[in-house]
């Protein structure tokens, strides 16, 4: 999923004995509120054909996931239609476009609410089940693959969904002059894309790719309908920013910029039809703003920062009176400090070793997510196959760090207390989204740990928006972010060389020949262990070159307004489709 990017904050250090206490008990939350989760990565390709799934709101049949903090157990059949969701978004969407959004607000608006893939992932099995197909069929080995759709989809202007659609998003995508590099590097197998008939379209591949299903049947962007979006110039599709129009349960009604983006319900639509008549996508960029917005009511749903996850869980008062969930899901990602190859700080893999030894990544886990977070070692999904437990993270290590810095020239020579090389003092800029308390203590923390080792680093904080663009044209030293994983994980997207080009999500700049060619192999892999086996060897390469220093891995944290029914934690996350209220309770 997109990179998509993130997306992650926390406020002011408590005392070390406060936190202590607030890490035993919520130690003691997470203990009483465990339960198993199941996930499915094979991956879906083989010599099959896949037959239609009965017309459902969710395209597949649900069961009941694992739920912390207020689970809800009340049967579901009489739901009450009305009402809206109000979400708060830690920021203010760059673009309703899906091919061109490169940040997570946009993908949260439209995913789903107002775009639909040809298929989606089983909320709960990981499994991919045909949406907008009614069937497909994959033969010649994987190289062709064969899409029927329904026939009874339209998008939300009446119009009916076509294989002439499908081949629009797709060449869109593929367009070197539209701002999609992101996606287009999943593509590059694809050798001739063929319409049948209006209802049939057909995919030849050059060679096969482990993830290929997912992206021809445009999982996370959804069909595009040619009618609406058909351009003459690239440039022109990239600036289409707003008034998205797909074939969702949702259609767009307004953004009222610098406040707040809303969606009305597509009476329109194909499917059965989701029981919240809007959805209200509220920007608010300060986080304690945030929490006082729900609990005043102006917001219903919103991400909860650890520090308020912990201290909300021990007021009784909250607790009974809102949902608090704690979930872990493959999307978490990790929270990460990258390092800028590309200057003369960070080329040496021996000076990024030392940052991450710079780093107490174990005190921030512990204190700043108040003991919510673990440290990773590996890019992958800590409850994943492909994590490896044997790869353990690097220590916190003053004295080895300097000792690297010292191999790799950087030395105080002039007695100042800063190290220089070839004349250049080693100070460095560290850019962070401003307004994130999280982010401006790992700023505090990263410039007092460096100052034990004779560098300077210097916050850079921007705006959001500023912050992104400077982010993908890598104008930066030194970078602190989340990266959210997708549902079935392929490093190449972040890791690879080719990557660092045309605005792609290798921000940093990893350039390693052998991690490249293994990459590349993995995607012909179509055996899943055989691939987690060479996913292993690249987390190896990724262990010793730290072109990145993952800080933290931890559950998606969420305060939900209590009068909110049939909200389930699935293995792919909450699905507010789901969702109803009663009309005794509704408030809009």
């Amino acid at each position: 999923m997109l990179g998509v990017l993130a997306a992650v904050l926390g406020l002011l250090l408590f005392s070390m004995i406060k936190s202590d206490r607030v890490y035993e008990k919520i130690n003691s939350i997470e203990a009483k509120l465990s339960g198993e989760e199941s996930s499915n990565f094979k991956s879906q390709i083989s010599n099959e054909t896949r037959k239609e799934t009965p017309r459902t709101s969710l395209g597949a049949k649900r069961r009941e996931g694992v739920l912390k903090h207020g689970q809800d157990a009340r049967a579901t059949s009489a739901r009450d239609e009305g009402d809206w969701l109000v979400w708060a978004l830690g920021a203010e969407a760059e673009t309703l476009n899906p091919v061109t959004s490169k940040d997570l607000y946009g993908y949260y608006i439209c995913w789903r609410n107002i775009f639909e893939g040809l298929m989606e992932y089983d909320s709960d099995t990981l499994k991919l089940v045909p949406k907008l197909a009614k069937n497909y069929e994959v033969t010649d080995g994987g190289l062709t693959i064969t899409f029927t759709l329904r026939d009874d989809i339209y998008f939300s202007d009446g119009l009916p969904v076509t294989a002439e659609d499908v081949k629009f998003t797709y060449d869109t995508i593929r367009d070197p002059k539209v701002d999609a590099a992101k996606w287009a590097q999943y593509y590059m197998d694809v050798k001739t894309v063929e319409i049948l008939d209006p209802k049939t379209i057909r995919f030849r591949l050059a060679n096969v790719y482990f993830k290929m299903l997912d992206y021809i049947s445009f999982v996370d962007i959804g069909i595009l309908p040619k009618h609406i979006y058909q351009y003459k110039e690239g440039m022109e599709f990239n600036n289409r920013r707003s008034e998205p129009v797909g074939s969702g349960p949702y259609v767009f009604e307004k953004w009222n910029v610098g406040r707040e983006v809303v969606l009305a319900r597509n009476e329109r639509y194909w499917g059965e039809k989701p029981c919240l008549k809007k959805l209200v996508f509220r920007f608010i960029t300060n986080q304690l703003a945030v929490l006082q917005a729900f609990k005043t009511g102006d917001v219903d749903f919103m991400i909860a920062e650890p520090d308020q996850f912990a201290e909300m869980c021990e007021d009784k008062n909250f607790t009974s009176r809102h949902k608090c969930l704690s979930v872990w899901n493959p999307n978490v990602g990790y929270g990460y400090m990258g390092w800028n190859a590309d200057t003369a700080f960070f080329e040496d893999r021996r000076v990024r070793l030392a940052m991450t030894m710079l780093v107490d990544r174990e005190m921030i886990c512990k204190y700043l997510l108040k003991g919510l977070g673990e440290v990773p070692a590996d890019p992958f999904y800590i409850k994943g196959p492909l994590h490896d437990p044997n790869l353990k993270p690097w220590p916190c290590d003053v004295v080895k760090a300097k000792v690297l810095l010292d191999e790799a020239g950087w030395r105080d020579t002039d007695g100042d207390g800063v190290r220089e090389k070839d004349g250049v003092k080693f100070r460095f800029k560290f850019m962070h989204v401003a307004g994130r308390s999280l982010h401006e203590q790992l700023a505090k923390h990263l410039r007092d740990q460096c100052a034990k080792a004779g560098i300077q680093a210097v916050a850079d904080p921007f705006e959001w928006s500023v912050f992104l663009t400077r982010l993908l044209d890598r104008k930066f030293d030194a970078v602190t972010l989340a990266w959210f994983t997708d549902v079935v994980e392929d490093p190449y997207e972040v890791f690879h060389s080719s990557q660092r080009l045309n605005r792609g999500s290798n921000h940093v700049g990893f350039v390693n020949k052998e991690a490249d060619e293994i990459m590349e192999k993995a995607r012909r892999v179509m055996d899943a262990n055989e691939r987690a086996v060479l996913y292993k060897r690249i987390a190896r390469i990724l262990h010793e070159e730290q072109p990145i220093t993952y800080i933290y891995t931890r559950p998606t944290l969420r305060f939900i307004d209590p009068r909110f029914e049939n909200v389930k934690a699935h293995n792919i996350g909450l699905d507010w489709l789901e969702w109803w209220v009663e009309k005794g309770r509704q408030k809009y």
